[in-house]
């Protein structure tokens, strides 16, 4: 089984706020990690070219994205923010919507430990919920109350 990072390991500088920012996808039923996101270099995005109005993208399937990043309580690492965010992908067309803005002010609110799922469908918090717990237990275990509490059914 391949071992996943929940953490930024760049050749680039990176802030420190910035090094427990990692990027969880929901395309469908499949969720997964795919930290390319922080960089607008996710392997969904790549080989789209993105536009500035979302009519603009004709047949477009729409992927959840949850900013999520890790802090330390009491000695021990634990899931900390969550900020959602969405991308509008049609792969055929090769192009894309997603809102800058919104993903630069997610990442930050998500770093500053703010979580919010308020408008994410339920079945879609309860996925990313199972994926995470399953993923690591431990930052499961050592999570936010905030966090935990949004993302338990």
């Amino acid at each position: 089984m391949e071992k996943i990072q929940l953490t930024v390991k760049s050749k680039h500088s990176v802030d420190d706020s910035m090094k427990g920012l990692s990027a969880v996808l929901v395309d469908g039923d499949e969720v997964f990690i795919d930290n390319g996101a922080i960089h607008a270099k996710s392997r969904i995005e790549r080989g789209v070219t993105f536009v500035k109005n979302r009519e603009e993208v004709q047949n477009p399937r729409e992927v959840l994205g949850f900013w999520i990043t890790l802090h330390r309580f009491e000695g021990q690492q634990g899931f900390y923010g969550a900020q959602p965010f969405r991308l509008y992908l049609d792969v055929e067309a090769g192009l894309g919507f997603k809102s800058l803005s919104e993903q630069v002010n997610g990442m930050d609110k998500a770093v500053k430990g703010e979580v919010n799922v308020a408008d994410i469908p339920l079945s879609i918090v309860h996925k990313v919920s199972l994926f995470l717990q399953q993923l690591r237990p431990d930052l499961w275990e050592h999570a936010g109350d905030n966090f935990r509490q949004a993302f338990t059914p």
